[in-house]
């Protein structure tokens, strides 16, 4: 189904791109779920997330960011590119 692979090619960026975020700030790959939280678990700052918004908008065309969607987590934050 082309929306599975879609779904599949989202998870993999943002997984890609959040576990880069932890590698610049030395902290190297961390486990992140669909169940991470972006700022509790994951510790996202305001500087991370605008990061995060431009590597999703440059590989996926959009991002929630930037039509006022904050999703609290990575599975809402994926469940975005679904919709």
């Amino acid at each position: 189904m082309p929306g599975d692979t879609w779904m599949r090619d989202a998870e993999k960026t943002i997984l890609r791109t959040v576990n880069e975020l932890f590698e610049r700030r030395g902290e190297g790959t961390l486990e992140v779920t669909r169940a991470s939280r972006l700022f509790e678990d994951l510790d996202l700052d305001s500087l991370e997330v605008a990061e995060l918004s431009a590597a999703l908008e440059d590989e996926l065309g959009r991002d929630p960011f930037s039509e006022g969607m904050i999703p609290p987590t990575v599975g809402e934050l994926v469940a975005f590119y679904d919709a």
